[in-house]
C-alpha cells in the first residue's frame, strides 16, 4: 500500500490528521503534498483548518488538521459505485468491436462444432 493510499483510507474512515499526527501515524511526512495530490488527481475534496499544537520544546506552533467531510465521503462512494456499475454495461463501442462478457454466441459453438466434426473425418 502507497502513503497516498494509505492517508486516503485513513481519511476516507473519518479520520483528521494534522502534520505531526500524520507524521506518526501514517508514515507521512508531507501530508500537505499529499493532501494536495489527492484532491487535484483524484478529484477529493479535504476539508482543512489550522490550530495550534505543542511543537519542539512545547513551544505553540500552527499546523493545518486535514478529514474528509461525511458528505465528501458519501459523494466518492456513490462515484465509485457508478463507476463500477458502468464499467459491467458494455459500451456500443466494445459492441461494435464484438466485445460481449459473458455472451456465447451461437455461431461461434457451431464453428466449433463443425470443425471438430471435420477433423475428425
Amino acid at each position: 500500500m502507497t502513503k497516498i493510499d494509505r492517508v486516503y483510507a485513513a481519511l476516507m474512515e473519518g479520520n483528521s490528521y494534522n502534520f505531526f499526527e500524520a507524521a506518526i501515524l501514517l508514515h507521512d511526512h508531507v501530508l500537505r503534498t499529499t493532501v494536495a495530490t489527492l484532491q487535484q488527481k483524484h478529484r477529493i475534496s479535504i476539508s482543512r483548518q489550522y490550530e495550534i499544537v505543542r511543537g519542539y520544546q512545547g513551544n505553540p506552533t500552527s499546523v493545518c488538521r486535514y478529514w474528509i467531510t461525511t458528505e465528501e465521503r458519501q459523494r466518492i462512494i456513490n462515484r465509485r459505485q457508478t463507476a463500477v456499475k458502468e464499467a459491467a454495461i458494455p459500451t456500443d463501442q466494445d459492441k461494435e468491436s464484438g466485445l460481449q462478457p459473458n455472451v456465447i454466441n451461437p455461431t461461434d459453438e457451431q464453428a466449433k462444432s463443425q470443425t471438430s466434426s471435420e477433423l475428425g473425418k
